[in-house]
């Protein structure tokens, strides 16, 4: 591995990455197949689609620490531009569907209001305190926000010169804490510390590639991903969806290093037709509205195809998919965006810059 010097970059501007919302848009997709998949036919490949959170995570960690590291060190307007802008953008659609969830006589628990829904399920909690209602998918949402609440005061208060040792550790502290409770009854897939090397990986890119070592390293994202993806070959075949305590403690990890490479291959390397093909005007329109797809697709997956009949399975699919599209579009432009649209007036956002392909 090259050594890191590691600087402090303070930016006008922040890099926009268009393949990303292609990438965005894959991880949407991958987890809608998968629960269109747990309904209706089952296929080993397709559990592969669960993996998509994994991908969410990792995009989730670099994007959101690219940003911070424009900021110079040590800048609390930009934690409050940043609260207010994660505030704007992520909390009117889950309001809003568990508010309309609770209207139409759904049960949502006090956990989800106040993103404590994956606490209470890796833990079992509920059983003593409070029940457990709501939809389960939102457990994601719930380890995302938890992550905001510490990891912006980490990239802009922790010194700069040991950022890197700090997002190491968070990475291997994930791995640990699998290992010391996977013989417990504490659920890992849920627990944000056992879940956390997907997004410190995410943010381990975003700081090799704010201090421009990233595109040296693409021998190792190959030999990284590699890894990964062949680690992930071998823990299905072993496991076969059954809990094997070794593949539970790996697998976070084999996705993350495939996710991760990916990602950083993406944006340090020449244009490519992948290149075009995510960044494509398609795909970014469903990036766009990938939040939306994710929330709302179980309850139409559940609902729409009691009214399609016997039609073909593909139809069904087809239909389903494209109404959790036309939906998550109309939740867009029709609140998300114009709530969003009052970031310009209580936290001004730094330009962005269209980011060129790296060539050595």
């Amino acid at each position: 591995m090259p050594k890191i010097e590691p600087v402090a970059v303070a930016s006008t501007t922040r890099p926009y990455f268009r393949e990303l919302d292609g990438v965005r848009a894959i991880a949407a997709l991958m987890v809608m197949v998968f629960h269109f998949g747990q309904d209706w036919f089952y296929s080993s490949f397709l559990v592969l689609g669960q993996t998509g959170v994994d991908l969410f995570f990792v995009l989730s960690g670099f994007l959101i620490t690219t940003i911070l590291l424009q900021s110079p060190h040590g800048d609390w307007h930009e934690i409050k531009n940043f609260y207010i802008r994660r505030t704007l953008r992520i909390f009117p659609l889950y309001y809003f569907y568990l508010i309309l969830a609770s209207l139409i006589g759904g049960l949502v628990s006090v956990w989800y209001w106040v993103y404590l829904q994956n606490i209470a399920a890796a833990f079992m909690v509920p059983l003593r305190l409070a029940p457990l209602y709501g939809p389960d998918h939102f457990w994601s949402l719930g380890v995302e926000e938890q992550f905001y609440l510490v990891w912006p005061f980490l990239i802009l208060f922790w010194p700069r010169r040991w950022l890197p040792h700090a997002i190491w550790a968070a990475v291997a502290l994930a791995f640990i804490m699998r290992v010391g409770l996977i013989h417990t009854q504490v659920d890992t897939f849920r627990f944000i510390l056992t879940r956390l090397d997907g997004l410190a990986g995410g943010a381990l890119l975003a700081f090799y590639y704010n201090t421009g070592t990233l595109h040296r390293c693409r021998r190792w994202l190959i030999a990284l991903g590699s890894a990964g993806f062949f680690s992930m070959g071998v823990e299905k075949l072993v496991s076969h969806g059954t809990g094997v305590p070794w593949v539970e403690v790996v697998k976070y990890s084999s996705a993350t290093a495939l996710y991760a490479s990916i990602i950083g291959l993406l944006v340090t390397t020449p244009t490519t037709p992948i290149h075009r093909l995510l960044g494509s005007r398609p795909m970014r329109a469903i990036g766009r509205v990938s939040y939306g797809m994710y929330v709302y697709h179980p309850a139409i997956f559940f609902y729409l195809p009691r009214y399609l009949g016997s039609i073909p399975l593909l139809a069904k699919a087809f239909l389903c998919f494209l109404t959790a599209y036309m939906v998550s579009l109309a939740s867009y432009y029709g609140f998300e965006k114009r709530i969003m649209e009052l970031k310009e007036r209580f936290a001004r956002e730094k330009p962005f810059k269209p980011v060129a392909a790296v060539v050595n």
